[in-house]
């Protein structure tokens, strides 16, 4: 009879914990079926002369009627080192306006957890830019450049000796020829906003897009070869 009544007790503590054991691992099913899988990516850029460091640090951009639209695909590695989360994306741009080409993009991503309380991070990624040609805006010649026309050095002067009143000091001055490459290094610098309460978990972000030949490493170094697009887009979580 004493065997019964201390059986009993166990019996129904060894019951509640399996039923709680089989609701919580049930729960942590639904949470991996609601987890994103990935983001759909899709930003338009415009193209700007400006190097990477001022366009982080001074705010200044020197505009070109070029442009990039790109629909990528963005996946979570689930592997994270301290407040840092790991992404790859790969994506497709397509150029209009001054340059007509197509670039693919290949690389990672480390994003920041969310900061100030808030679902906004930032990331920064690295990887690789291959264009379908050598991109026009990424070449240039030596000479006076007004705009997107240069002059060589010999037909400034013939221009500034017949008409002496050519501005031909508001040109800015290109002083050896840059020879981009169709293949480049990829980073990109972001800051974004996700609505994680609507459906597909909506993110709005600011990218600056950029390529380069990495200080000589796929092209020459001096002067470096590669541009910039600041661009705006949204993402779309895939549930």
């Amino acid at each position: 009879m004493q065997n019964s009544r201390i059986t009993r007790p166990l019996l129904i503590v060894v019951a509640a914990l399996s039923i709680l054991s089989s609701v919580e691992a049930r729960d942590r099913r639904d949470t991996a079926r609601r987890r994103p899988t990935g983001d759909i990516v899709f930003y338009h850029g415009k193209y700007t002369e400006t190097d990477l460091l001022p366009i982080l640090f001074s705010q200044r951009t020197d505009y070109r009627d070029a442009y990039i639209t790109v629909i990528g695909y963005s996946h979570p590695l689930n592997t994270n080192i301290r407040w840092i989360d790991f992404e790859a994306e790969a994506q497709l741009g397509i150029h209009s306006g001054g340059m007509k080409h197509i670039e693919a993009n290949g690389f990672l991503i480390a994003r920041t957890a969310p900061l100030f309380g808030l679902p906004f991070t930032l990331a920064i990624g690295e990887g690789l830019s291959a264009a379908s040609r050598n991109p026009d805006y990424e070449n240039k010649p030596k000479g006076f450049r007004f705009g997107e026309t240069t002059f060589s050095f010999a037909e400034a002067y013939l221009i500034q000796r017949n008409n002496p009143d050519f501005p031909l000091l508001l040109a800015s001055l290109q002083l050896d020829t840059i020879e981009s490459r169709r293949l480049l290094n990829y980073m990109m610098v972001e800051a974004q906003y996700r609505i994680t309460d609507a459906p597909h978990s909506p993110a709005v972000f600011m990218r600056i897009h950029h390529r380069s030949g990495v200080f000589g490493l796929y092209c020459p170094p001096d002067p470096a070869c590669g541009s910039n697009y600041i661009s705006y887009g949204m993402k779309w979580a895939l549930e």
